[in-house]
């Protein structure tokens, strides 16, 4: 399964720590914002990181 990323510095730390998207960055249709997209599997242990960090 794929996740959509809308937070820029969110999709860095992934990028920083080796994990790539899986497409290139896209445009959403309905709101103009820029999404990454990344493969659930490869950042769940990122995610839990992600969000315990201060």
């Amino acid at each position: 399964m794929n996740r959509m990323i809308f937070n820029w510095q969110q999709a860095y730390f992934y990028m920083e720590n080796g994990v790539m998207p899986v497409e290139r960055p896209q445009v959403h249709k309905k709101t103009g914002k820029i999404f990454f997209v990344f493969d659930d599997n490869e950042t769940k242990e990122l995610y839990t990181e992600w969000c315990n960090r201060k």
